[in-house]
């Protein structure tokens, strides 16, 4: 009896693959960010820091407060009728933002930005234990199991924005940016085996990596408003990875019995390995987003799109072959590459307006993934492109403007499965990784407030 553990080596759940995933702001939020070509709040800052420049808000400090609850689901995901589900409740990734002067500014505005741009968790589980109170007299193999997943994944962007008008109706802006980044992965699966001979086999396996990384991001914009209509340009440029560092660890082994005349992967088996302070890099794309906003009466009809590059495949981190210890003369590595296909991601969005106190707000965005499905990334298999649907209102209590809203996200498509307990007519314990539909729903509430201190001086 041979005891073959099948994992998806390296590869873990991860949120970033989908660049629109996060909104910030107030008005903003309730808008799905589609406000590129509008001014709405300080949330300016991120979209397109033009619309400082234009907007004549009082210095604010600008916050939202948002509780989210998602679900990953993977069908069959450790193998047929196993389905590992990770239900999460978690505060929603946060933004802050105000301005502040500099003395003699010469018709600059300013303005500084924190936002967590990438906040996300996956809890996997397992177990398999089958129903036999004792092994079958012939054939079938009595069986245990066993599998977990643990991804989480942050990062956080800190930046100055600075803007002054060119004309009447013209601004420019730029918002560099300090991007700090973290993820950690670990897999760990054991399995047991007994056949009707009593003969056992037991298989372990640990996949684990962590890395940091430090990088220099700027969003350049212009934004134009006229009397009925605005519209915008913002750039992202490309990132320029500064340090960062990470680890790996790798442990399979199988014990039991040993055939002669199948060697190799067959027990007993251990290969192990593992490699510090690895240097990290992480890329982010050059992308293009323009929008606009036309006004009707009291409504007004938001869009925008945004254009992201393409990032060829590259090691995030770059560790070395090691010997496998089982097999003298056999070499094998830790991958962990990524990569980025080229995206469009749009969107519409409404506000109209019954007062100067009280208003609502409605948008739609797609919000297609970046994960190539032919090089399938070892870092983020987010395969689904997601769809958000949010509505809310704006209202005064106290000279405060507060907002309320809620969003909801969807998406679903095809990954591996990370790990096979297989349970057939075959009598394996194991098979070969197959793909098995994975799905993604999330429920946002939001409640945002400004807090105005002092009206900006031109």
């Amino acid at each position: 009896m041979a005891l073959a553990v099948w994992l998806a080596a390296g590869s873990a759940l991860a949120q970033d693959a989908h660049y629109w995933d996060n909104q910030y702001g107030t008005t903003a939020e309730l808008l799905g960010g589609l406000v590129v070509g509008s001014a709405t709040d300080l949330s300016a800052t991120f979209y397109n820091p033009g619309w400082v420049a234009l907007n004549n808000q009082p210095s604010l400090l600008l916050t939202t407060k948002a509780v989210e609850a998602y679900q990953v689901k993977i069908s069959n995901g450790l193998g047929r009728g196993i389905d590992p589900v990770s239900n999460t409740i978690t505060p929603s990734p946060g933004y802050i933002a105000g301005r502040f002067s500099l003395g003699k500014d010469y018709g600059w505005k300013w303005a500084y930005t924190y936002l967590q741009r990438v906040q996300f968790r996956f809890d996997a589980s397992g177990l398999r234990i089958d129903s036999n109170e004792a092994p079958p007299a012939t054939g079938n193999l009595w069986f245990s199991g066993e599998a977990f997943r643990d991804a989480r994944l942050d990062e956080s962007w800190y930046g100055v924005t600075f803007a002054r008008r060119v004309a009447d109706n013209v601004a420019i802006g730029f918002s560099p940016y300090v991007a700090q980044r973290s993820q950690r992965s670990r897999t760990q699966v054991s399995a047991q085996a007994l056949d009707a001979a009593s003969t056992s086999s037991t298989g372990f396996l640990v996949d684990d990596y962590t890395y940091w990384n430090v990088r220099l991001l700027m969003k350049m914009g212009v934004a134009v408003e006229w009397e009925k209509w605005t519209a915008g340009l913002a750039i992202t440029t490309p990132s320029l990875s500064i340090m960062g560092s990470g680890s790996v660890y790798q442990n399979v082994s199988l014990a039991g019995d040993y055939l002669p005349e199948s060697p190799g992967i067959d027990p007993p088996y251990l290969q192990a390995n593992y490699q510090e302070s690895l240097g990290a890099t992480w890329i982010s794309p050059l992308s293009i987003a323009a929008g606009g906003a036309f006004r009707v009466g009291p409504t007004r009809i938001h869009v925008t799109f945004e254009w992201f590059d393409a990032v060829s495949r590259y090691e995030v981190l770059s560790p070395e072959p090691y010997e496998i210890q089982s097999v003298p003369g056999e070499f094998d590595r830790y991958n962990l590459d990524y990569a980025a296909k080229n995206v469009l991601n749009f969107g519409l969005g409404l506000d109209r307006s019954f007062s100067e106190d009280f208003s609502v707000y409605a948008s739609y965005r797609r919000d297609n993934t970046a994960t190539p499905t032919e090089l399938g990334g070892e870092l983020s298999i987010g395969v689904w492109d997601l769809n958000h649907v949010s509505g809310g209102a704006s209202f005064q209590l106290l000279s405060l403007e507060f907002t309320a809203g809620l969003q909801y996200s969807w998406g679903n498509d095809l990954t591996n499965n990370f790990v096979d307990f297989r349970n057939d007519e075959t009598g394996e314990i194991n098979g070969q990784l197959t793909n098995q539909p994975i799905s993604f729903k999330r429920l946002k509430a939001l409640l945002g407030f400004n807090l105005p201190f002092a009206v900006p001086v031109d």
